[in-house]
């Protein structure tokens, strides 16, 4: 007996042997058992995922024999009558199944139109199966306008298409939709294993064991097809080995071992730059394209990612439960920005190899780099560091014991801080130029000497406007102080580094730099800043903020905060000058 594909041998036949499409199925089979025909069907979806096999399950059931008579109950055709039969093969003459592409003129879609007129042969209705229907030329639908506005009760059209938007809505319009949707990877595996199973039990079937792990990765190389996957097995079983391992699947194929993708992700998760572009080259030396490297690597990343961000996600990875366990160990010691950070650079690799004359360069430089990569921190870390230095040095803003300025530094360095390298064009740090000398502290610079007229004219300005303080304006504004620390820490911990000069009629005078004015000046910080000083002196004062003089005390939480604002700072200036170069380099600019 001749040999007959895979893919024709075990196509569905029923509704109830469709995978992955159970809502078209159900509504299809609902439909003919309440003889709710529509005039018109839409198939959408992707390359072998059953629109055309839905439509022949469709006009078999519309026309079997045992079904009119009632002996078949159900949606689905009995496959054993004269009219399922010739439809099965292709016979019959009430169904017509044509090919979009080489029926697109006026003149086939006319021919279609006289045949259609007449009443059916044998069956009930006549079936007009078009395949790839979007292929017709705009005449082609013109002319099928007609038909489908008033078409006679015998008549069922089914359109096929894996593009529905290049049909005209006139088109669409007219007809119940049904998309397709691509079948989940262990739906196809199983669906594999089911054949192997089925082979092996029919007297002239091939005898082959396909093993769980070959299944699934043919399955992933169908990208949820089901006729790409079988026709992929029909491929490797004609190798004639009676064991289809995943081996086996990858040499026929022509695949990338995974081997390789496990040795090289587990380096560079490792941390271990010098073995990852060891592992590069050895898996490059067997003969792997580097732009399939890549696109391995990135997939193997985004795995890893993926059970790290749910463990019990086994449906997203197409493997075997062994290399479930491996990648679940790999990831461990990782965070999930990182992890994401890791993949990002990965599949951003292919778009600079794609015109390159050597791609394996820029792959080398991306595995490098993801080898390298320093573990990230997030913005509510770095906040709860500070907010947890703050909580060390007391609500008073003191010094720990051990003195100031020494204390402050030794904290940083226990909490393992360093300041970054700065990034060329950025700009300085906030409060590094504007931060004002300690009490006592000589001028160190030309920004100093040039805010002297302007804080000399403050202070004349303030004499002149009768600034009062006293020690009960001094008692008034420490309490202010107090209530704004306990609603907001951070416009508390300004404050306190701002000199309080006292009352100027119904204004309350603060020293600042720019940094710290720029701070209590934003809307809700003086909304607030208003509120408690309301509270504390009995009525409602004005905020008059001047240039801070000479004797502005310091805080030693300012000095320990400092490089972790100036970290961030660093990481996010460096994050924006890669992302433009990284979008410079994709477009060409």
């Amino acid at each position: 007996m001749a040999h007959r594909a895979l893919a024709l041998k075990y196509r569905p036949q029923v509704f109830s042997d469709l995978i992955g499409q159970d809502h078209v199925s159900v509504v299809l089979s609902r439909a003919l058992e309440a003889g709710r025909i529509a005039h018109a069907y839409l198939f959408t979806g992707a390359r072998g995922v059953g629109k055309t096999t839905s439509a022949r399950i469709l006009a078999k059931s519309l026309n079997c024999e045992r079904r009119r008579s009632g002996e078949v109950k159900g949606a689905d055709p009995c496959n054993a009558c004269t009219s399922c039969t010739e439809i099965t093969s292709g016979v019959s003459l009430d169904v017509a199944e044509i090919d979009g592409a080489s029926n697109r003129g006026i003149a086939e879609v006319q021919a279609l139109r006289e045949k259609v007129r007449f009443s059916p042969t044998g069956g009930s209705y006549r079936v007009v199966i078009i395949d790839e229907v979007h292929q017709l030329s705009a005449d082609a639908f013109a002319a099928l306008l007609k038909t489908l506005e008033e078409p006679p009760p015998h008549l069922v059209f089914v359109f096929a298409t894996t593009d529905p938007q290049k049909l005209p809505d006139t088109i669409r319009s007219r007809c119940q939709r049904f998309d397709f949707a691509r079948v989940p990877l262990r739906k196809v595996a199983d669906r594999l294993l089911a054949i192997a199973q089925r082979e092996a039990a029919d007297p002239e079937g091939v005898r082959f064991k396909l093993s769980e792990a070959a299944a699934l990765l043919l399955a992933h190389k169908s990208e949820g097809s089901v006729r790409d996957a079988v026709s992929a097995l029909d491929q490797v079983v004609s190798a004639g080995e009676s064991e289809v391992s995943e081996e086996l699947v990858r040499r026929v194929l022509g695949l990338a071992d995974r081997e390789a993708f496990f040795a090289l992700a587990g380096t560079i998760l490792a941390r271990d730059p010098a073995g990852a572009l060891a592992a590069l080259h050895r898996a490059s030396e067997k003969g792997l394209d580097a732009r399939d490297l890549a696109e391995g690597l990135a997939e193997h990343i985004r795995h890893v990612l993926v059970l790290k961000v749910d463990p019990g996600a086994g449906d997203l990875v197409a493997l075997a439960a062994e290399d479930l366990v491996r990648l679940k160990a790999q990831g461990e010691g990782w965070s999930e920005s990182d992890l994401l950070r890791l993949l990002r650079l990965a599949s951003e690799a292919p778009w600079a190899m794609r015109d390159s004359p050597q791609p394996l360069v820029h792959l080398e430089a991306a595995v490098l780099q993801m080898a390298t990569l320093e573990p990230g921190e997030t913005l509510a870390e770095l906040l709860s560091r500070i907010e947890a230095l703050e909580r060390r040095l007391g609500p008073g803003g003191g010094a720990p014991p051990g003195g100031g300025r020494t204390a402050a530094a030794g904290a940083g360095a226990r909490e393992g801080v360093a300041r970054p390298v700065p990034v060329r064009g950025a700009a300085p740090a906030p409060g590094a130029a504007g931060r004002p000398p300690a009490a006592g502290a000589a001028p160190s610079g030309g920004a100093t000497m040039s805010a002297a007229p302007a804080v000399a004219a403050a202070r004349a300005g303030l004499a002149e406007a009768g600034v009062e303080r006293d020690e009960a304006v001094d008692r008034q504004w420490r309490g202010a102080l107090a209530r704004v620390n306990g609603t907001k820490r951070m416009l508390g911990a300004f404050l306190e580094e701002c000199q309080f000069l006292g009352l100027a009629g119904e204004s309350l005078v603060l020293g600042m730099d720019d940094l710290h004015r720029a701070v209590v000046e934003e809307s809700e910080n003086r909304a607030i800043l208003a509120a408690e000083v309301r509270q504390a002196f009995g009525r409602s004062l004005t905020l008059r903020c001047v240039p801070a003089g000479p004797g502005a005390p310091r805080r030693p939480a300012a000095e320990d905060v400092r490089p972790l604002v100036d970290q961030a700072i660093a990481w996010f200036q460096g994050d924006v000058i890669e992302g433009a170069a990284r979008r410079a380099e994709r477009t060409g600019e």
